[in-house]
């Protein structure tokens, strides 16, 4: 919760040097991609750099919208792997984490987002990535969000992997099929650059969850495209606003996030450790 606390109510660039000073704390120093215009700065850790491994990727944006303290959407996701930082920091897994700039929509143009992990995309070579794991809203709630998981996606390797170690740190979870119009994040780059498994993981609230299956089968996609959103229960609810604040959250789901993460890490080692 202290390095949520550290970003919240802070702008975007404030919010990147937060980043890399708890970083330096670590011990780590990363390697920072930054583009002039569009300004992007995309933070990056690799814990092999020099191996030839296929490797998790492992993601969280660090700016937030405009208007809002930003804590679950995202400093949340970006505490999560700081953690996972100070867990691997003595290690060489094949393990490589982003910290994505440019993930929200500018309020200039609503729906010009994603750029930082679509610059990231665009100038790294993607072939020894075996999965992307993306961490979107981790602090408040109990029940592991997998999504976007369509008809057919269900049997991708990385929803079975993060499946097999929900079921593992028992973890209740549920895949969600999220239409892009209405959510996404920064998975999407990477399918549209053939990484298909690619996804993202949310925490909510277990009670929330029926509600929310309910609502997302009942969507329109072509009142979507024209703006017209459904209103969907926490964490949704509260992103993108004022009230997206540390009060609502919670260490004990920050910490359950990560230990799903570390079981993630576990499995995909030849040894096992």
């Amino acid at each position: 919760m202290e390095h949520v606390r550290n970003l919240e109510n802070r702008d975007n660039r404030a919010r990147g040097q937060q980043v890399l000073a708890a970083l330096r704390v670590l011990g780590i120093e990363p390697v920072v991609q930054e583009r002039r215009w569009p300004r992007i700065r995309n933070i990056i850790v690799d814990f092999s750099p020099n191996s030839g491994a296929k490797k998790l990727l492992f993601s969280a944006h660090y700016d937030a919208a405009k208007g809002s303290p930003g804590a679950n959407d995202n400093a949340s996701g970006v505490a999560v792997l700081l953690g996972l930082c100070q867990k691997l920091r003595h290690l060489q897994p094949p393990i490589r984490l982003v910290f994505f700039d440019r993930e929200e929509a500018s309020s200039r143009v609503p729906r010009l987002g994603l750029l930082g992990s679509f610059y990231y995309v665009w100038k790294n070579n993607l072939k020894n990535i075996a999965a992307v794991y993306n961490l979107e809203f981790c602090g408040l709630g109990d029940c592991l969000g997998i999504w976007p998981v369509r008809a057919g996606q269900a049997k991708l390797a990385a929803v079975k992997e993060v499946e097999k170690a929900a079921i593992r740190r028992d973890i209740p979870f549920q895949p969600v099929d999220i239409p892009w119009p209405l959510l996404t994040s920064d998975h999407l780059p990477f399918r549209v650059k053939g990484v298909n498994n690619s996804i993202t993981l949310s925490l909510l609230p277990a009670g929330q969850v029926p509600m929310l299956k309910k609502q997302l089968a009942a969507i329109s996609i072509p009142r979507l495209l024209i703006g017209r959103k459904p209103a969907l229960p926490q964490p949704f609810s509260v992103i993108h606003t004022d009230k997206d604040t540390s009060s609502r959250l919670s260490e004990d789901s920050l910490r359950l996030m990560l230990s799903l993460l570390l079981e993630l890490i576990k499995s995909s080692s030849p040894s096992g450790s």
